[in-house]
């Protein structure tokens, strides 16, 4: 188990660990760069790479630790990331700039970078950090190398 550090990232490559019976794993990979199927599954996976308590039900926030640092989790995917609280985001919705800063500013963000799944990057951002840097609560996917702070020779 690793020791959350903020403005970090960590690598993982789940290459040949992800199986469902006879779904190809290419179809697989597909599935999970889509956070809508990845999402509750990562949720439970970071229980067991950090030190991490997973907050079940549909609470303002997905995990909590030992002194109660709350954290919520958002992917990175090639449509980019939207931090906004859920029930900003999608068709009919809009966003509430206010109420979207006032939760940011309560939360450690737990960043997934899920564009070349299974290959992963989590960053760990506090939310008053991000609303400095992102007023609007999303990030563009031209964005990504800057918000994960990637080395200017990584692709997509």
């Amino acid at each position: 188990m690793q020791e959350i550090e903020l403005d970090k990232n960590y690598y993982f490559d789940l290459v040949g660990q992800i199986h469902f019976d006879c779904i190809p794993e290419e179809d697989l990979y597909m599935l999970f760069r889509d956070g809508r199927h990845c999402a509750p599954l990562i949720e439970k996976w970071l229980t067991k790479m950090f030190p991490l308590i997973h907050v079940t039900g549909n609470k303002d926030h997905d995990h909590i630790d030992n002194e109660n640092n709350q954290y919520d989790v958002k992917n990175f995917t090639k449509n980019g990331l939207k931090f906004m609280p859920s029930n900003q985001i999608g068709a009919g919705r809009s966003f509430d700039k206010e109420k979207s800063h006032e939760k940011a500013k309560k939360l450690i963000y737990i960043i997934c970078d899920i564009v070349e799944f299974p290959k992963l990057t989590v960053r760990f951002i506090a939310g008053e950090k991000l609303i400095e840097k992102y007023p609007k609560c999303a990030v563009n996917i031209r964005d990504r190398n800057v918000l994960f702070e990637y080395p200017i020779e990584f692709k997509n």
